[in-house]
């Protein structure tokens, strides 16, 4: 099984590419060795091929590279599956995986977050869960964004590391991580690794 990750950037015209796309090409370049397994396309949208393990991870990180600019948000859907075919690029290749993330983004409706598997209950589960973090994720503020990323990037750090790196307070670090309420955030992404290893067995 794997995680395809596959988003748009919301009302991407209203800020030049050039001010969020780097990061986010950093991002994926950092993440992952193989470059035929992401790809950004269209101007505002990617896709990328992820671990199970790791998707919900990803993909708040890459809603913390995009909330880092206080204009946009991105739509992300997360889809676990197969994979049958592998193409010269990501775009090309095939199999559940893909269809789950793709079926999921196009059916999103009102919301900026979601999971679709072949597990039906698990993703009522956490999909209730997404809805709430996709809640709070949205109205991060640009130096909640960057410090969630950061902490979640490096998540042996202390506060003191984070406010260096970032050269703030560690007053303004522990209330941006409360704010963004990045602890509640770790619980969901440890229920989601808890339960995703226990639907694989």
């Amino acid at each position: 099984m794997i995680a395809v990750i596959t988003g748009d950037i919301i009302k991407s015209r209203k800020v030049n590419s050039e001010i969020w796309l780097p990061d986010l090409e950093r991002y994926f370049s950092e993440i992952i060795d193989n470059s035929s397994q992401w790809e950004i396309f269209r101007g505002d949208s990617f896709q990328l091929e992820i671990s199970v393990d790791k998707a919900l991870e990803v993909a708040l990180c890459i809603r913390a590279i995009v909330k880092s600019n206080n204009l946009i948000n991105v739509r992300i859907s997360i889809g676990l599956g197969t994979k049958n075919f592998q193409g010269k690029t990501i775009l090309e290749s095939n199999g559940t995986a893909f269809h789950y993330s793709g079926d999921g983004l196009t059916n999103m409706k009102f919301r900026t977050l979601c999971l679709k598997s072949s597990m039906p209950e698990f993703d009522s589960s956490i999909n209730t869960m997404l809805d709430l973090v996709s809640f709070i994720s949205s109205a991060w503020k640009p130096i909640t964004a960057q410090t969630i990323f950061l902490a979640l990037t490096n998540r042996e750090w202390k506060q003191k590391d984070l406010a260096k790196k970032l050269s703030k307070n560690n007053s303004t670090i522990s209330k941006s991580l409360n704010r963004g309420a990045y602890f509640e955030i770790l619980r969901v992404i440890d229920y989601y690794k808890q339960n995703i290893n226990q639907c694989l067995i």
